[in-house]
């Protein structure tokens, strides 16, 4: 393996860092990882120290260098990494790259006044980018920033995104270049013009310097080597590029297998959350869907909803073993067949925000909860039935949604799901061997040193197919019926709340 090169992958997440190495066929040749601790959470604020972050990275890379190495591998040989962290996280600071204070996640809710300050100020541009602010928004948080915590603008030399801080860390940026540098993945969140590639003026016009924003690159653009410090830190060649990265969720989408206009990828988590890739802008006058920029130029449409695992696991209850381990048991009495006919809307909570928006829609379900496997399948089916739902309406906006569905998440494990949702869908769902945020980041790393910038070769190259379910035609019929059901009984329960 030692005359072999790599590309690392390192996924910033909420919960700790991961990291990848990846040789040029697509397999995973080391691993290393490093838990965080919970962010600081005291009502709206949600809060990290980024320092945090550093020293995972560093611990992460570490055990990284350590695998490769005890696999026979050296790590002098990883050729480019580059980096994925989650959307709208932001920390402020210094020229020496030192936090001015705690990281403001991405939940940090505190920024509702100031994001509809920026609507309005931002109208015709959001316009055309088809999207509106709220509190999760970086751009939002900066202008509360401003507003509540002047002191530390005024001493900010840049306002980094979480995976910013990291790739300014590992090139010494702002010494090396006199700048420091984002994507146009992370910087959509903080207003950043993917068509006209700039920070439009509103930005300016609410106050907001736009000299302490970071210079924008494409994603899977070289950002740079390294720095000398770095490279002797994690025994890597001072040569080794850092490619410009994108959020965690587009990371996710770029490893789930999901490549040509029409492809979907749909991460089943806590949550539902959808992708499409599109060949032109997606623009939503409701403000439900905003859409990143694609590795290989096209864009991701996508939006979030509230249904998925938490609303799922709250129709059940534990009992004397852990819920877990009671789910995978129920999904393993799930036997082939029809649909249920019951209509369930899992939620944890009220209030939904996609494929619709109502913050009083109660979860429901029709099924009997005495029978345990047969409420299970009908959750399934019903967070299939909201699938299919979010990607009519992607498609209502202009969103091709003519491919596969590629799944990533907790729930794309749940192989009776799979078959469930290519059923109800009508469409083949499929899952890639390495559905992971940090091996999208490999493969955009990959797509820079070893195919030239081309999205194409590079998924055809790395990325392979673990399972596939198609849709059963004898069951068609049925599964159209149980949708268009499922439908009506929402709107009428959206009529009379």
């Amino acid at each position: 393996m030692s005359m072999s090169s790599y590309v690392l992958g390192i996924d910033i997440g909420t919960t700790g860092v991961r990291c990848l190495v990846v040789d040029d066929t697509g397999n995973i040749v080391a691993r290393g990882s490093a838990p965080l601790t919970d962010p600081k959470i005291v009502g709206p604020r949600h809060e990290q120290d980024a320092e945090l972050w550093w020293a995972c990275t560093i611990e992460a890379l570490k055990g990284a260098g350590r695998d490769l190495t005890v696999n026979g591998g050296r790590p002098e040989n990883i050729l480019a990494l580059c980096v994925d962290a989650t959307s709208g996280t932001i920390v402020p600071v210094d020229k020496d790259l030192n936090p001015l204070r705690d990281g403001l996640m991405y939940n940090d809710a505190r920024a509702g006044k100031e994001a509809e300050r920026l609507n309005i100020a931002g109208q015709k541009t959001l316009r055309y980018l088809g999207y509106r602010f709220n509190a999760s928004f970086s751009l939002a948080k900066i202008l509360w920033l401003m507003e509540n915590e002047p002191a530390v603008m005024e001493k900010t030399y840049t306002v980094l995104h979480q995976s910013d801080f990291i790739t300014s860390r590992l090139s010494d940026s702002p010494k090396r270049y006199g700048k420091c540098l984002s994507d146009w993945s992370n910087a959509l969140k903080s207003g950043y013009d993917i068509l006209s590639h700039c920070w439009p003026s509103y930005i300016s016009e609410v106050g907001i310097d736009t000299a302490k924003l970071p210079e924008v690159k494409k994603t899977g653009q070289s950002l740079g080597t390294i720095s000398g410090k770095a490279a002797n830190t994690f025994d890597l060649n001072p040569a080794c590029l850092i490619v410009a990265g994108m959020t965690d969720g587009t990371a996710g989408c770029v490893a789930s297998g999901a490549n040509k206009i029409g492809d979907m990828n749909t991460t089943l988590g806590t949550t539902i959350v959808w992708k499409m890739i599109a060949s032109g802008l997606v623009c939503d006058p409701g403000g439900r869907l905003y859409s990143h920029r694609h590795p290989g130029g096209g864009f991701l449409p996508g939006g979030a909803g509230n249904s998925g695992g938490k609303g799922l696991s709250s129709f059940f209850q534990a009992g004397p073993t852990d819920l877990g381990e009671h789910l995978v048991r129920l999904a393993g009495g799930i036997t082939p067949g029809p649909p249920t006919g019951a209509i369930t809307y899992p939620l944890a909570s009220p209030g939904e925000r996609f494929p619709f928006v109502d913050s009083n829609f109660e979860p429901f379900t029709s099924a009997s909860k005495a029978d345990q496997v047969f409420l299970y399948r009908s959750c399934l089916e019903g967070i299939a039935c909201i699938e299919r739902w979010g990607y009519e309406v992607g498609a209502g906006l202009g969103a091709e949604c003519s491919g596969e569905v590629w799944t990533t998440g907790k729930g794309a494990d749940i192989d009776p799901w799979l078959q469930i949702r290519a059923d109800i869908l009508d469409r083949p769902v499929c899952r890639a061997s390495h559905p992971e945020s940090a091996y999208g980041a490999a493969l955009v790393a990959a797509m820079n040193v070893w195919f030239d910038g081309s999205w194409e070769d590079t998924a055809a190259h790395l990325i392979r197919e673990s399972f596939r379910c198609e849709p059963r035609s004898e069951y068609r019929g049925a599964c159209n019926d149980q949708y268009l059901r499922f439908r009506e009984v929402c709107q009428k329960r959206r009529t009379s709340s």
